[in-house]
């Protein structure tokens, strides 16, 4: 028979596991959409946005590939189960004119493209927070 203290422990053993898959659900819906929604011309901001878990991932690559591996080499950084749901994700695009199109440069996407895609996935953000 388990003790009171073990079931509690269970217990945040789950919520953990769930607060995390919820969180990594998020993120994936997150990277996916920028990916595909960011305006393209050689590909190479798309291939840009980069996961990072604790802290953001500072690099800027050389065009990579195709929109499916740069999704998968994101979701790849995501552990399926992780211990500590409050490890934090980042999603991020370190080209320097990354902001540029997000302000409607290109005439491929409309303005604040990202925001979009972050209400998509449900987050609360307004047009020009990013």
């Amino acid at each position: 028979m388990t003790g009171k203290y073990e079931d509690l422990l269970d217990l945040d053993d789950e919520l953990n596991a769930s607060l995390w898959k919820f969180k990594r659900i998020i993120a994936i819906d997150v990277l996916r959409g920028l990916i595909i929604e960011t305006p393209r011309d050689t590909g190479r901001a798309q291939s840009n946005w980069v996961v990072g878990i604790d802290s953001p991932d500072g690099k800027i690559y050389a065009n990579r590939s195709s929109q499916a591996n740069s999704i998968t080499r994101g979701v790849a950084i995501l552990p399926k189960k992780i211990n500590d749901a409050s490890r934090l994700v980042y999603i991020s695009n370190n080209l320097p004119y990354i902001r540029r199109l997000n302000d409607g440069y290109s005439e491929q996407k409309p303005k604040f493209f990202v925001e979009g895609v972050m209400r998509k996935a449900g987050l609360q953000i307004k047009d020009g927070d990013i």
